[in-house]
């Protein structure tokens, strides 16, 4: 995730702080990141600057499932390895490990305490549980829906499936937080449901109604994310995140093949309706439940709320207008370019991380539809199909990175200590 690290007052000046202390604190706050979905580059990043305030000789190097903390000279030092498990974006907990690691910083609070909050952080709960969870995963379907191109019938039918898919997936996390066949599992269920809704209520789009019914699973965020690691020379964090994004994908569209090849058995289901052509204005409030429902997702404070609200708009129009100048792929840059520019000024201006408003903005940006359409073109036998949606995936996805980075390149999310 993009955590932007806040600017030192002057690294070479270290604070007179208890060595075992900062070292704890140092390590309890790259497990509390890494388990909240900080990307490696941003992670490292704040850490050499926490441990260089401190007064200790540190390096760090970040995978998706350990992070690795040298303290000391080269000869005489020592290595800790945290191992962890990659965990859900939770932004509430981002933005607390940000304010603690800044009154640290300052010597405002000490490593001891600091360690004490960052605890305390942890342990907390999610302020939206499971109920939550469903609910936002029924409104973003259907709000999806629309943005694919589905009509009246399609955005109800993906409402309905997407809080299918959101309690399967609640009640198999009850069971095994880790469970490697949830996105199979949920994939077939979201299409034999739309088959089934189609059979029942009339023509329908299966395809929107089931790629909608699964969107809050689509890995689109994790490959772009992985895409700024790589970009950003974080090759091992990169590619292992990349090949787990693409893990996933494939398990989505197995299911879906599989839940498709189930309903072929039954009779025919008639001809699904041409797409329906939105206005910009009818897309537009669809974002409006839509950033709600990715606030909910995401964890985010109810404070920032209205940022989130006017940062996935401000994306999505920009998003837009570049594909109506420049095509799709220069869209999505322009997109990323005016989100990354006033997620930065929003961080700049009031104190706080940039990835409040950046990661939301672009969770509606992110082509992970298009990766599975793809996916689910090969599956049947579709291969032109298949590599063309998968390679403008691919090509948006970058798009997105150097929009961020450029972003970042013009105005960085600097911040005062």
């Amino acid at each position: 995730m993009f955590l932007d690290a806040p600017a030192s007052t002057d690294p070479t000046d270290p604070l007179s702080v208890d060595r075992n202390h900062a070292e704890a604190f140092i390590l309890t706050l790259a497990e509390a990141m890494h388990a909240h979905g900080v990307a490696a580059h941003r992670m490292e990043g704040l850490l050499t600057l926490v441990a260089a305030r401190l007064g200790i000789e540190a390096r760090f190097y970040s995978t998706p499932t350990a992070v690795l903390a040298s303290f000391g000279a080269l000869a005489e030092g020592h290595t800790c390895l945290v191992r962890v498990q990659p965990g859900a974006i939770n932004l509430e907990k981002v933005s607390l490990l940000y304010e603690i690691t800044v009154r640290v910083i300052r010597g405002e609070l000490g490593p001891d305490a600091g360690r004490t909050e960052l605890d305390a952080v942890i342990r907390a709960q999610a302020r939206y549980g499971p109920p939550w969870a469903i609910l936002a995963s029924a409104v973003f379907s259907a709000a999806a829906a629309m943005l694919f191109g589905g009509g009246l019938r399609e955005i109800v039918a993906s409402g309905a499936v997407g809080l299918l898919v959101g309690g399967i997936v609640q009640a198999m996390r009850r069971i095994s937080a880790r469970s490697a066949v949830v996105e199979p599992v949920v994939a077939a269920v979201a299409a034999i449901a739309a088959a089934l809704i189609a059979r029942a209520t009339g023509p329908l789009s299966t395809l929107v109604v089931t790629l909608a019914g699964v969107v809050m699973l689509l890995p689109g965020l994790g490959i772009t994310i992985a895409m700024t690691e790589l970009a950003t020379r974080n090759l091992a964090s990169g590619t292992a995140r990349f090949s787990g994004a693409l893990v996933q994908l494939a398990g989505l569209g197995f299911g879906v093949a599989f839940g498709t090849a189930l309903i072929r058995l039954l009779p025919a289901l008639p001809p699904p309706p041409p797409p329906t052509a939105w206005s910009f204005l009818e897309l537009t409030c669809a974002i409006i439940p839509a950033a709600f429902a990715v606030s909910t997702y995401l964890q985010t404070r109810p404070r920032d709320l209205k940022w989130i609200l006017g940062a996935c708009l401000l994306g999505f129009a920009s998003t837009r207008l570049g594909g109506v100048l420049f095509g799709p792929e220069l869209g999505a840059f322009l997109g990323a370019l005016v989100l990354g520019l006033a997620s930065n000024t929003l961080a700049r201006t009031l104190d706080r991380p940039a990835s409040v408003a950046l990661v939301p903005g672009l969770l509606l940006l992110v082509p992970g539809s298009l990766g599975f359409r793809g996916v689910v073109s090969m599956l049947e036998n579709d291969m032109a199909s298949g590599a063309e949606a998968t390679f403008k995936a691919g090509l948006i996805s970058i798009s997105l990175v150097a929009g961020v980075l450029f972003a970042n390149l013009w105005l960085p999310p600097r911040r005062s200590l």
